[in-house]
């Protein structure tokens, strides 16, 4: 009988990719194998109604504990893999040594840490995992004076968790506006002046220089020019990067910051895959390996693979889409943004309700909505397609988006 199929990381693409392995038919022994002692669990919830006590432990839970009993998936918790070895086909772990036949790395990424003076004192944080907003949840309640480094998605969601809870909320962000590399600049400072609205205060094209502490305890953040900003818990929101460690000794063909796969998840090494965060691939809008950090991306990749080791046909190459949420605001993304691209609005901004529409030569690229989830979803479709919109017809607010094609 051959070796099990080898998962590591129960995150949302390991988990997936198991389940997928199950859906297909699979038959092999499947172990999941997970660094963390908790269930697998939903991660965007983290910074939002978890991080609120909107949801408990029970709520954000991937799968119930009978699933993986039910589906034969020998999940191994607080049983981190440690090194793999290629040509004796095995991984080792805290528990021990295991034979694989195929291999799945979904490992994901890691928070960005700040190397600034004094980023070793107690009151700074990461959000990434369960344990982490453990620590969060504690520090928030006793909190005043929270400072988020950075302005991106998980700096955002955080800053209007803690702006509800009434706690006084100040962003630095590097970069002139928010969220530059993922969002039209329109939607950025939309997003700027509806936090504002709920008491945020932030500083644009801002150098962090240092943190301060009072009697070994954060007391503010300061600035290059030399602002000094009043903060008893600090969020380091810089971003992430893909979590190569295990596989830095493995010669694998890297690329865009994470392991090189195909359209099938395959890396360069043979019965190798990687999913999700760590992998960087092309897909139907960019030609070039890229890694996109988004839970829907691991779930595509990962059913992909599955495909693949099942031998069945791939599913259909899927268009990259988005989410956050940020207040009674649902941001979402169908498409990548390009700067090349031409715009066209669609709703009401004072309603909250609108949409970015791009465009190249009248095919659509990219749609980015504010609570217009009938938009995101045509485009989804629409993007898939390679679509012809007439623009005129796409302004119109009340003409669905999917009833905008060109007729000639």
């Amino acid at each position: 009988m051959s070796a099990p199929i080898v998962i590591i990381s129960a995150s949302h693409g390991g988990v997936q990719a198991a389940a997928s392995l199950r859906q297909g038919g699979s038959e092999q022994d499947i172990i999941l194998y997970s660094a963390e002692d908790a269930l697998p669990y939903h991660r965007p919830p983290l910074s939002k109604a978890y991080l609120a006590g909107e949801k408990d432990d029970e709520q954000i839970l991937l799968r119930g504990p009978a699933f993986y009993e039910d589906h034969r998936i020998d999940l191994r918790l607080g049983d981190p893999v440690t090194a793999i070895d290629v040509p004796a086909r095995k991984v080792t772990a805290r528990s021990g040594e295991q034979a694989y036949s195929r291999l799945i790395i979904a490992t994901g990424s890691k928070a960005r840490q700040l190397t600034a003076p004094g980023a070793d004192l107690p009151g700074i944080y990461t959000l990434r995992s369960l344990s982490d907003v453990a620590l969060l949840k504690q520090a928030l309640s006793a909190a005043e004076d929270v400072v988020i480094v950075g302005g991106g998605f998980i700096g955002l969601e955080f800053a209007s968790t803690a702006a509800k809870l009434g706690k006084t909320v100040t962003v630095i962000e590097a970069r002139e506006k928010l969220l530059m590399r993922a969002l039209p600049a329109e939607i950025g400072d939309f997003l700027r002046d509806y936090h504002a609205s709920h008491g945020l205060r932030f500083h644009f094209e801002a150098n962090f220089a240092e943190f301060e502490g009072t009697d070994g305890q954060l007391s503010a953040v300061r600035l290059a020019d030399g602002t000094r900003i009043k903060a008893d818990m600090a969020l380091v929101g810089v971003g992430g990067k893909a979590d190569l460690a295990l596989v830095a000794p493995l010669g694998l063909q890297m690329s865009g910051g994470g392991i090189e796969v195909d359209a099938s998840g395959r890396t360069s090494i043979e019965d190798v895959y990687a999913i999700g965060d760590v992998a960087s691939s092309a897909n139907l809008l960019v030609h070039q390996p890229m890694r996109l950090e988004s839970v829907q991306n691991a779930v595509d990749q990962a059913k992909a693979v599955a495909a693949d080791i099942l031998g069945q046909n791939p599913p259909p190459t899927p268009v990259p889409w988005f989410w956050t949420d940020q207040y009674d605001l649902k941001v979402q993304m169908a498409g990548l943004s390009r700067p090349d691209a031409v715009q066209t609005f669609r709703g009401d901004k004072s309603a909250n309700a609108f949409s970015i529409v791009q465009t190249l030569e009248g095919r659509l690229v990219a749609v980015f909505s504010v609570n217009r989830g009938a938009d995101h979803m045509a485009a989804r479709r629409l993007i898939a397609e390679g679509a012809m919109l007439d623009l005129n017809l796409a302004a119109d607010a009340a003409t669905p988006l999917m009833k905008t094609l060109k007729t000639s």
